[in-house]
């Protein structure tokens, strides 16, 4: 994949966690809790207590930024 902010090919990788791994809507950091429990939150990977979660993920070292195409059903590890 091409880095949509200085073209240069990107790195394919994942981003994992021991917990749930979700984007949480606002400019502040919310309270810990499940993305349920927070209006506009989107699951990127459901937590599974054998594997954590996982997402694939693109990185650019260029530029020091990392996509997650999240609507891609493959992105998220818990569900292939």
């Amino acid at each position: 994949m091409k880095c949509p902010y200085c073209k240069k090919e990107m790195e394919l990788g994942f981003i994992q966690s021991p917990q749930e791994i979700s984007w949480k809507k606002g400019d502040k950091r919310p309270l810990l809790g499940r993305a349920q429990f927070h209006e506009g939150s989107v699951i990127l990977s459901e937590l599974s207590f054998l594997k954590g979660a996982a997402v694939t993920a693109f990185l650019c070292r260029e530029c020091k930024k990392v996509i997650i195409e999240y609507s891609d059903e493959n992105s998220d590890f818990n569900q292939r």
